[in-house]
């Protein structure tokens, strides 16, 4: 079967991409530029798997990290409690991140009241419900914290932040694909059918209910995909810091800064929050930081509505219609 034309150049964009930085910066980066990358691909993860479902279908989610703080924990405790691979542990966290959105999307999207503002408060109850469970099961916390270091000192995830880094570059190679497909197909023109207008689309014989059930669940177990290579970063796994509220929000403003009219939009709100923040960390406390990038995106938004790939394709359609006049 051959590969539809319109997806080859963004799959050859995405694929040349992060090839060209799993060869480069582990090979010539130093430890902070390792670091540093290694941060920004997995916020890239989680910014592409939250607009991949939320910006299509117009249905915000304020929890998104919750997929990502299970994930984190599911893997800490495979890690901890069993000798098996990291790879064991990468699908174990993606699978029950999956599930966890499937228990939820299952339910939800089964009334239609639950929907708009209704949807993003029920997922953010979602996050502080997991929250006081993972507190309170032994297994995951138990309120004491997951110690995941000791236990990947001999593993090859553990062993370089290079080789977390390369883990975390295939990663996003994987949100990257399902985000295009997910914006460039059918599936994507169901889903922003959805966002436009969910009862017209229902009249016209649009499945609404398995594509926002579907898309929920994917979305979800990237997210909880991408928490395991950072159960190994940070060493030490608490609740605190892992289901941080500052998490979603973050991976909510990047999808609006980058624009979610195009796959590649929060891409590249990732990297400028990511890169902001960090210079902005350089010279004083995290509060002023915070502020500063907060500010920045409000800023951004009263110019550019639709993101700056929004911006983008606008100037690009301008420069068109321009060059055919002539």
């Amino acid at each position: 079967m051959s590969l539809d034309p319109s997806l080859r150049r963004p799959l050859a964009i995405l694929l040349a991409g992060v090839v060209l930085a799993m060869v480069v910066v582990p090979a010539f980066g130093t430890n902070f530029q390792v670091t540093f990358g290694f941060q920004f691909l997995i916020w890239i993860c989680l910014a592409l798997s939250w607009s991949m479902f939320s910006g299509n279908s117009g249905y915000a989610s304020f929890g998104h990290g919750v997929f990502f703080g299970i994930g984190t924990y599911i893997a800490a405790a495979v890690l901890r409690e069993t000798d098996l691979p990291f790879v064991v542990a990468l699908l174990a966290a993606g699978v029950v991140a999956g599930l966890l959105a499937l228990v939820v999307g299952l339910a939800v999207f089964a009334s239609p009241r639950f929907a708009g503002d209704l949807f993003g408060l029920i997922t953010l109850a979602m996050a502080f419900i997991v929250m006081t469970i993972v507190s309170n099961v032994s297994f995951l916390d138990g309120g004491t914290g997951v110690f995941v270091r000791e236990h990947v000192t001999d593993m090859w995830i553990g062993s370089s932040t290079r080789h977390l880094f390369i883990v975390a570059a295939l990663l996003v190679l994987l949100c990257g694909v399902v985000s295009i497909l997910a914006s460039t197909t059918r599936w994507g023109a169901a889903l922003r059918s959805i966002r436009d207008d969910e009862a017209v689309a229902e009249s016209l014989g649009v499945p609404t209910y398995r594509y926002k059930v579907v898309t929920f669940v994917i979305s979800g177990a990237l997210a909880g995909l991408a928490g395991a290579p950072q159960a190994v970063y940070l060493g030490y796994v608490e609740v605190g810091t892992v289901f941080a509220l500052t998490i979603p929000l973050f991976v909510i403003m990047m999808a609006i800064l980058g624009g979610m009219t195009s796959w590649w939009g929060p891409v590249v709100g990732a990297a400028v929050v990511v890169t902001l923040r960090e210079a902005l960390l350089g010279i004083g406390s995290p509060e002023p930081a915070q502020v500063i990038v907060g500010l920045s995106l409000v800023a951004v938004i009263a110019v550019m509505p639709h993101g700056i790939s929004g911006f983008v394709s606008r100037l690009s359609s301008l420069k068109t219609v321009r060059g055919g006049a002539r």
